[in-house]
């Protein structure tokens, strides 16, 4: 796979991932309730286990995702729950 493909495929993925985490966000936000997560860690996961993105990239996403939502900086309680969500979403 050359370069410009991958930098494509990247840009297509996340282009796709942003809106979803954004809008399970403001699910989240809207009511008092985790929303059900599964559809979005397998899109997650696809992309981590294909070499699209890195586990700090969806990282950054996720917390971009927060910040624009929430418009303030995921607690350092909550950053560290994503952290291993994350690690053991993509670690098998």
């Amino acid at each position: 796979m050359g370069s410009d493909e991958f930098k494509g495929l990247l840009k297509s993925y996340l282009t796709s991932l942003r809106p979803k985490l954004k809008a399970a966000y403001v699910a989240e936000s809207e009511s008092n309730t985790t929303r059900d997560r599964r559809w979005l860690n397998g899109f997650m996961a696809a992309g981590f286990h294909s070499g699209l993105v890195t586990l700090k990239d969806l990282k950054i996403e996720h917390l971009t995702a927060y910040r624009k939502v929430y418009g303030s900086r995921m607690p350092d309680e909550d950053v560290l729950q994503l952290e291993r969500r994350l690690t053991r979403l993509c670690g098998s």
